[in-house]
């Protein structure tokens, strides 16, 4: 009796830890490739509404290089790059390219400010997201450029992420190069960590147009214009952070 008694505390444990722990989905079992040639992104999305379908869990980058256009979050998500995994932003061709940008009644909002799907990564009202791990994120290809600082409802991209109206928002440990307009672009975000951030070679930093309880802390931000900025904050905390606003833009 105790024998079994034990055996079940020890099957009723091992279901616990396995329930503890987040469901992890490499994008390479999903047909990614990581060489740097081959366009990623169909791969990791399908990932990423695999693990979206079983409520959630990490998608997991290993070490490679990851040609991708648009990158749809979705909830209960984090993407997770391990050291020496770079997801890096293709440049377009006539037959495929980034998300088109959804339509905008306003004629006097700069474009940037207020479209989100033209970018590399993005989400509209999403929760409980995160970008994660020692990787990186660049806005190049090996021969021209991926994220261009273009307006117009086109198929190109001028963001490296770009959230709208998310809350529970992670971005930790990352690396962005040469984002072209912003490397973060958020309207109405809640709830958000950024930490231990390297944004360099690029033109903004981490722009927030309308956000609540944020953290940014730790971070490295070389930029050519605005390293932080937004407005219509409440309750916002930047300490620990390294700004140089004075690099070249691109």
């Amino acid at each position: 009796m105790k024998k079994t008694v034990i055996i079940l505390l020890a099957v009723i444990l091992s279901t616990a830890l396995r329930a503890a722990v987040p469901s992890l989905y490499n994008v390479r079992k999903f047909g990614a490739r990581g060489d740097g040639r081959s366009i990623d992104s169909e791969a990791v999305n399908k990932a990423i509404e695999t693990a979206s379908a079983n409520g959630g869990g990490t998608v997991y980058f290993p070490a490679g290089t990851y040609l991708s256009y648009s990158i749809r979050m979705k909830d209960n998500i984090r993407l997770y790059l391990d050291r020496g995994a770079v997801i890096k932003a293709a440049v377009p061709t006539e037959k495929q390219g980034y998300d088109v940008a959804e339509p905008n009644g306003s004629r006097y909002q700069d474009f940037g400010h207020s479209h989100w799907k033209n970018s590399l990564i993005w989400g509209i009202g999403l929760h409980d997201i995160s970008i994660e791990g020692p990787g990186r994120i660049d806005g190049t290809d090996a021969l021209s450029r991926g994220l261009e600082n273009a307006d117009g409802p086109i198929a190109k991209a001028n963001k490296a992420i770009a959230l709208k109206e998310c809350r529970n928002v992670t971005i930790e440990d990352i690396t962005i190069t040469c984002a072209s307009n912003y490397a973060f672009m958020a309207y109405a975000l809640e709830d958000a960590v950024f930490r231990n951030i390297h944004i360099t070679e690029g033109w903004d930093g981490i722009h927030i147009r309308g956000g609540r309880n944020i953290l940014i802390d730790a971070c490295k931000l070389e930029t050519g214009d605005d390293s932080i900025a937004g407005g219509y904050w409440e309750n916002v905390e930047i300490r620990n952070c390294s700004i140089n606003s004075s690099c070249n833009g691109i």
